[in-house]
C-alpha cells in the first residue's frame, strides 16, 4: 500500500472520512472496506503507470507516492456522491494523474532514499542514470562551441 488511513487522515478531516466511506447515515466509525478498496485502487492506477520504469513491488517508497495514492483515494471517496467533488481535491487528483503520466513517459524520475543500496529503476532506450559531474568532461563549452554550424 502507498497510503495509509493515517496518511487520509492527515490530509481530510475524520468526520468527513466517516461520511464518504458509509453508505448509511447516520455513520459513526471509518469503513475500512471502502478504504482498502480504493486504496487497492489507487495502488493499482499507481502501479499501472510505473511498471514498465521500475521494479516492482518497491522496496522503499518515495512520499510522493504517497501523496499520489492519498490524492487518487480521497478523490474516489468523494466521486461516490452525487454532490460534486471539492476543487482543491479535483486539482489534487488530476495534479496526481499528471505526475503519474510524466512518471511513465520518463519526464520525471522518482527519488529514492540515499540509503537504499537496490536499484529500483529499469533502463529503457528513453533514459539514462549517471554519476557524472561537469570535472568529468573533456571538452569544455568554449570548446564545443568552434565546433556549431
Amino acid at each position: 500500500m502507498y497510503c495509509t488511513i493515517d496518511d487520509l487522515l492527515s490530509r481530510i478531516d475524520r468526520r468527513v472520512l466517516i461520511n464518504l466511506s458509509n453508505d448509511i447515515s447516520p455513520a459513526t466509525e471509518i469503513n475500512m472496506n471502502c478504504i482498502n478498496e480504493n486504496i487497492t485502487i489507487a495502488d493499482d492506477i499507481i502501479n499501472s503507470s510505473l511498471r514498465n520504469k521500475y521494479s516492482l513491488p518497491l522496496t522503499s517508497i518515495p512520499k510522493i507516492l504517497v501523496q499520489i495514492s492519498a490524492d487518487i483515494v480521497i478523490y474516489r471517496l468523494y466521486a461516490r456522491r452525487p454532490q460534486d467533488v471539492p476543487k482543491n481535491y479535483l486539482q489534487n487528483y488530476e495534479d496526481a494523474l499528471k505526475m503519474l503520466k510524466d512518471l511513465q513517459n520518463g519526464s520525471k524520475v522518482l527519488e529514492f532514499a540515499t540509503s537504499d543500496t537496490t536499484a529500483e529503476t529499469k533502463l529503457s532506450p528513453k533514459m539514462y542514470i549517471t554519476d557524472k559531474t561537469d570535472d568529468d568532461r573533456r571538452f569544455s563549452d568554449d570548446l564545443l562551441r568552434g565546433f556549431r554550424l
